[in-house]
């Protein structure tokens, strides 16, 4: 949305939930639909003030939890709006022909906010970890969380390794990196007590992450009667933004968030109406919009140097040097940054039509035309850095509750050695984009009044999204499988490669590619149909059918524009840890050199060794199927009840699919729970190969430069000299809705008036795979589904004052204290959004029970049996082992963790939803009028009037920790605000 226009500007706006006009597009759900003022012959306006403090707030949960005081909140919204004629005293008289609109809003607020952080004890610094324990569910106490050696793994006699642990958790200081120690040393000292169930370092610092927020707003529009036929207007609007919060509430140069994050918009509106004839009118209307974006996502100016790093490494990495490396201890709140960047939109949107009255038709026709543009002139990237427990916990292959600890594998000098998730140990440079589209939709709707209580309305649409192109080509393309990539000659001859080596990547506007990464989609034809039925004067029957289209916003592959520079954080299949962190007086080198972009020069040769990813070429925009019936009964003067069913069907959802997955059938043999063992993956002769990429130079970059040994798997892949490649755009998910919607208003007497809404609902997701190796397609109930729906509003006009039931024919003094007053609340209450699992987890059957609630802990899914396969450290035999807090689960469980190389499965729906929120606003209000034509109101509004919380996060989803199926309500932070009373005074003229 380019402009929001202030409240007070505004003379009408409706919200069309089912657009069926042909007019509305580029959307796939309800529109609003506002008009502004304008002037007339008397001067109108308004000054007004919304104020919050503190004084009149609750406090937040967690601030009452932890014994801290109510944090300041201060909000000040206030503006003037001010219409009327275009008098210039003897210059120019614009009575009856020029109006102007001008408003001004000023919002500057300090919202309270704390951040539940979890960060290193000071003394693990110095190695010393003999404090660290975990919840165990099982005996419900709190057990020991032993740290493991990664330099003792060896064979314990029966084919299993084994490492030693550290005595007494301590780890010695000369295996410390200095790098490390820094690093961390920029997390506060805890000051908080972790809960019970908790391990012993969890959510113990609550830190300030308070959000300054201020914002502009004006606007200034002219309008014109030119003749009898022609009136035209022009508006002008702007508004700026800026935020500043540190979102993991980390003081100083470890914070991240918003420093700042701004916004600004210039928008410049003409419009003109030419009337032909009385049935027949010209609306031209236009819009500029320029709208620049600034995001620095942490402290910038950090000298890179206090972390150890060679000047010659941090020149290396160009505009990305200046900021604490993003870092992500798992367990632990992330420190550090990823840089700023600046981003400008523009866009030029014509809108000429065209209304036609002709007997029992009004006919309106036109033209929607966009001309979009969005540019980044600065992006973030950089140097980030991801740890677990895989250094220090006691299998090396998989984790356990028991065992590691991800700040002391870092301290020890290796980072994780793969991503977690979104986070990986890597560099990334990025560059800058320039992206450019038109958009083209004739439309025309015709409204048929067939008979006095029958209207048809049929329109049609049609939507042409132009391709969108980056101006200097800087877009892959597609990843090409039956190219043979040039560095074949240069692998040498390896018993695991079959031949030539297949697949490359292919750039746009290079080698007859078009610049265009996707086709142009012109199917977009869109029918609608609208109907409304009077079949009495107090029934009516409504609905429609009608068919958009998503407005598509892929991100392209910028790889070869972008570079990618891999982390080596073990040789030998993380075995033994390359500690090049610096360890034992050596200097940290993470990255033995850092790979910059080379464009589309390399060509085939381009992002070998690396997981890359691209766009569907043939992508279709994905179409909506929208349809409604309903039947709006009055009875009586006072009541109307309304009644509709609403769907939707979403075809042509973009999905994606790795095309390079290792074999699943060799992935089986590794798989546990299919009869195979991990350690034909990981540890058994032949797990690992001679990797005949090492020391290749295209590689140069990735893992396979300098690797001496490749997991044999790799070579299982259809194209092995890269990772996994990823399409997406593939066009192959649906969603759909269902819902039943009652609305019922009734009005008591000419003062009290309630209105009430329900709402039944279903959304269902299908498409792609939660497993692209074992192929599980994916079918679940969608995450934002709720159930239902409830919301109950009144307003209730006091009968007291001049006028009214009681003291009607007061005067004037009583009445200004007495009189005028009226109320007004709204409730609303929905059911919790579904619980889901964290993906790497088997569901097996019923783990509903009633909701628990206590002082600091909701528990709501039954966690008794949970299995997990662990390997016998005596025998090397995996078995299914209860991890829950029942031991008498005879192998029935309700929950399985899936094993390394096991199948990511598809869990519909778990029968289970977090918990619901319910809300109540309320609000007083008076009103009295100064002088003639000069009106005040005053008014108090309390938002979240019960003080009722709601809960940020679901339950816990890992079935290996020790709250899992909880919320911890210390730690999960609030969703909402706690009770905020507001002061409002307007003067109206």
């Amino acid at each position: 949305m380019g402009y929001i226009a202030p409240v007070q500007s505004v003379q009408e706006f409706k919200v069309v939930t089912n657009p069926y006009d042909a007019s509305y597009g580029w959307t796939q759900g309800g529109v609003i639909d506002m008009t502004l003022k304008s002037g007339t012959n008397q001067i109108h306006g308004s000054v007004y003030e919304f104020a919050r403090r503190g004084w009149l707030d609750s406090n937040l949960w967690v601030n009452d939890y932890n014994n801290l005081p109510k944090q300041n909140h201060k909000r000040d919204q206030y503006g003037f709006e001010l219409d009327g004629p275009v008098v210039i005293p003897k210059l120019y008289n614009g009575r009856n022909k020029t109006f102007f609109l001008a408003q001004f809003e000023n919002w500057s607020e300090i919202i309270p906010s704390v951040a539940l952080d979890t960060v290193p004890e000071p003394q693990w610094l110095t190695g010393d970890f003999s404090d660290l324990s975990y919840y165990d569910a099982s005996s419900g106490t709190r057990q020991p969380i032993t740290l493991y050696d990664p330099l003792t793994l060896k064979d314990n006699g029966t084919g299993t390794l084994v490492r030693t642990p550290f005595p007494g958790n301590i780890i010695p200081q000369n295996r410390l990196s200095p790098f490390a120690v820094k690093l961390f040393s920029y997390y506060p000292k805890p000051n908080a007590t972790p809960g019970p169930t908790q391990t012993s370092y969890t959510n113990n610092y609550v830190g300030n992450s308070a959000i300054t927020d201020s914002y502009k707003n004006g606007l200034i529009k002219v309008d014109q009667t030119f003749s009898s036929r022609d009136r035209g207007s022009l508006r002008w609007g702007y508004w700026e933004r800026s935020e500043y919060q540190s979102q993991n509430g980390i003081p100083g140069v470890g914070a991240n968030g918003e420093f700042p994050h701004g916004e600004r918009v210039n928008t410049f509106v003409p419009e003109w109406i030419h009337t032909f004839t009385p049935n027949l009118l010209l609306d031209f209307k236009a819009s500029v919009i320029v709208r620049g974006n600034i995001l620095n996502s942490g402290p910038l100016n950090y000298d890179l140097t206090q972390l150890g790093l060679s000047s010659s490494f941090i020149s290396s990495l160009g505009v990305f040097n200046n900021f604490l490396p993003a870092t992500d201890p798992s367990e632990f709140t992330a420190i550090g940054n990823s840089g700023g960047e600046f981003t400008v939109g523009n866009s030029l949107a014509m809108l000429p039509s065209v209304t036609w009255v002709r007997g029992e038709h009004t006919i309106h026709a036109g033209l929607d035309w966009r001309i979009l543009q969005s540019s980044w002139r600065d992006i973030r990237g950089g140097t980030s850095f991801n740890t677990d427990r895989t250094w220090t916990q006691a299998n090396y292959q998989s984790g356990d509750a028991a065992s590691g600890n991800s700040i002391a594998s870092l301290l020890l000098g290796t980072a994780a050695p793969a991503c977690d998730g979104s986070s990986c140990t890597q560099i990334q440079i990025n560059p800058l984009a320039f992206y450019s589209q038109h958009y083209y939709a004739p439309f025309i709707q015709d409204d048929w009044k067939i008979r006095p209580n029958l209207t048809l309305n049929l329109g049609f649409r049609y939507d042409i999204n132009g391709v969108v192109t980056e101006r200097h080509n800087r877009v892959d393309y597609i990843f090409n499988p039956n190219a043979t990539n040039p560095v074949s000659s240069q692998v040498g001859s390896s018993p695991y490669l079959g031949g030539n080596l297949k697949g490359g990547l292919e750039f746009v506007g290079v080698n007859g590619n078009p610049r265009a990464y996707n086709e142009l989609d012109k199917g977009d034809w869109q029918p609608r149909l609208g109907f409304s039925y009077s079949m009495s004067p107090k029934t009516v029957w409504h609905g429609g059918f009608g068919v958009m289209f998503k407005n598509p916003n892929p991100g392209p592959s910028q790889y070869g524009f972008s570079s990618t520079t891999q982390y080596n954080a073990s040789n030998d299949g993380n075995k033994t840890p390359t500690q090049n962190l610096g360890v034992g007086g050596a200097a940290p080198d993470p990255f033995s050199s850092v790979i910059q972009p080379t464009g589309s020069s390399l060509g085939y040769l381009t992002g070998l060794g690396q997981g890359l990813f691209y766009l569907n070429p043939t992508f279709k925009i994905p179409k909506t199927y929208t349809y409604s019936v309903g039947i709006q009964q009055q009875f009586g003067a006072a009541d109307v009840v309304e009644i509709n069913y609403v769907g939707t069907r979403t075809h042509r959802l973009d999905t994606s699919d790795n095309i390079n997955h290792p074999s699943v059938v060799s992935y089986a043999q590794c798989n546990v729970e299919l009869g195979g063992n991990p350690a034909v993956c990981n540890s058994d002769t032949g797990a690992y190969v001679t990797n005949p990429f090492q020391g290749v130079g295209p590689f140069q970059g990735s893992n396979y430069y300098s690797q001496p040994t490749i997991q044999a798997l790799n070579f299982t892949r259809p194209f092995p000299a890269f990772g996994d490649v990823t399409e997406y755009d593939i066009n192959g998910g649906k969603t759909w809705y269902n819902a039943l919607q009652l609305t019922a208003s009734h009005r008591l007497s000419r003062s009290i008036t309630t209105h009430g809404t329900w709402t039944w609902a279903k959304t269902m997701d299908t498409g792609g795979y939660t497993d692209t190796i074992y192929r599980v397609l994916k079918r679940n109930l969608d995450s934002l589904d709720f159930a239902h729906r409830v919301t109950i509003s009144g307003f209730w006009m006091l009968p007291v004052g001049r006028g009214r039931a009681f003291l009607g024919h007061t005067n004037r003094i009583v009445d200004a204290a007495l009189g005028g007053w009226e109320t007004s609340a709204i409730f609303s209450w929905q059911t919790g959004m579904p619980w889901q699992l964290n993906g790497s987890t088997e569901f097996h059957g019923s783990a509903y029970i009633q909701r628990q609630n206590s002082a600091n802990l909701i528990r709501g899914v039954n966690t008794s049996c949970v299995g997990q396969w662990l390997q016998n450290p005596t025998t090397g035999q995996w078995n299914l082992t209860s991890i829950g807090s029942s031991s008498s689960c005879d192998g029935n469980y309700n929950f399985t963790v899936v094993p390394q190389y096991g199948a990511q499965p598809n869990v519909n729906f778990s029968g289970i939803r977090n918990p619901g929120t319910s809300d109540l606003d309320a609000s007083l209000a008076k009103s009295f009028d100064i002088v003639e034509r000069l009106h005040a109101q005053f008014r108090v509004d309390a938002f979240n009037l019960p003080n009722h919380p709601a809960w940020a996060t679901g339950y816990n989803n890992s079935p290996t920790a020790g709250n899992f199926g909880t919320i911890i309500k210390s730690s999960a932070g609030q969703s909402n605000q706690p009770r905020n009373v507001q002061l409002t005074f307007k003067v109206i003229w």
